[in-house]
């Protein structure tokens, strides 16, 4: 019977060089826009409403990680 093999706990992270990190940023401040366009476009208080509402906010909130994560 072999012996389990330890794993090391060590994880390495991988930086971002800072074009990367402004290329995917600007991808999503841009998806944001977006859905931030549709929801001025549609009437407050419908069901449509209230779900994009809810994906421009987790848009925002994804964005806000990322850059607190850098």
């Amino acid at each position: 019977m072999k012996k389990p093999v330890k794993k090391s706990g060590k994880k390495f992270s991988k930086k971002m060089n800072k074009g990367e990190f402004e290329e995917k940023f600007a991808h999503m401040v841009a998806e944001y826009n977006k859905a931030k366009e549709e929801l001025e476009s549609m009437t407050p208080g419908t069901d449509e409403f209230i779900k994009q509402q809810k994906q421009c906010d987790m848009l925002f909130a994804s964005a806000e990680r990322f850059v607190n994560k850098q």
